[in-house]
């Protein structure tokens, strides 16, 4: 190969490799649930920079949809007096990637943590201001994907040792069993350096009460009967971590 012709390829690779590290920069989501400002008013979400938003439930799927996050009080309250309201992340960044062919996987779904799809919803209090933040592994995806939800975890571990997080394992609770010869459930609590707010964070892999892994009738593996969830809870002091459900 020619010099010119050599140099003239090793310049259009570094040009394309550039451009396409320049797009997967761009990949991420134009607002994320990190960009909430706990004890400020949930209008500060950007409703163009969100696809929709719905009353929470808790970590399952969306309830009655919303037209503004401004119509929280329509959420019934939870226990604390808080009203859940859940988001998804703009969808439009998934299909630029799409486009663009990119290898990528922690946009993949819409909304993600950690390359891991979750359900994220702010708690707001009767006077409209934000007073904690959740996320839970979405449960609706494929059993091979589900079956890793129980290690994000470790990546929220890893974001708040600066909080001195206190982890206790969990035992078995009425009717719960493991999943095959695998148990884990184990919760974890903080409060943040400044003493301003709690978290905890608590994964599970398990089967519940009602969850056998084997059909007695057809002697068949029931496919899909297993827990696989991390939680993870937010909320400014003096309010506490809902317990999961």
């Amino acid at each position: 190969m020619h010099a010119p012709t050599f140099l003239l390829t090793a310049l259009l690779g570094f040009v394309t490799g550039l451009a396409t590290a320049q797009a997967q920069e761009r990949i991420e989501p134009v607002f994320s649930i990190w960009e909430v400002v706990l004890g400020q008013p949930v209008s500060q979400i950007p409703e163009a920079d969100v696809s929709e938003q719905a009353c929470g439930t808790n970590g399952g799927p969306p309830a009655q949809p919303l037209a503004a996050f401004e119509d929280f009080a329509a959420c019934t309250a939870e226990p604390s007096g808080l009203h859940e309201v859940t988001f998804f992340y703009d969808d439009e960044q998934d299909y630029i990637a799409l486009a663009l062919e990119l290898e990528y996987k922690f946009l993949k779904g819409g909304t993600s943590i950690f390359a891991h799809p979750v359900i994220v919803s702010v708690l707001v209090d009767d006077a409209g201001l934000v007073q904690g933040r959740r996320i839970v592994t979405d449960d609706r995806i494929s059993d091979m994907e589900r079956r890793t939800a129980v290690t994000l975890i470790r990546n929220f571990k890893a974001r708040y040792t600066h909080w001195s997080l206190t982890c206790a394992d969990v035992p078995l609770r009425d009717g719960e069993q493991p999943a095959g010869n695998q148990f884990i459930h184990e919760r974890c609590e903080g409060t943040s350096p400044e003493g301003t707010t709690r978290i905890a964070i608590e994964a599970s892999y398990l089967r519940k009460k009602g969850q056998q892994g084997m059909n007695t009738e057809t002697q068949t593996i029931n496919s899909g009967y297993f827990q696989s969830q991390t939680r993870y809870e937010e909320v400014l002091i003096p309010y506490s971590p809902a317990a999961a459900p």
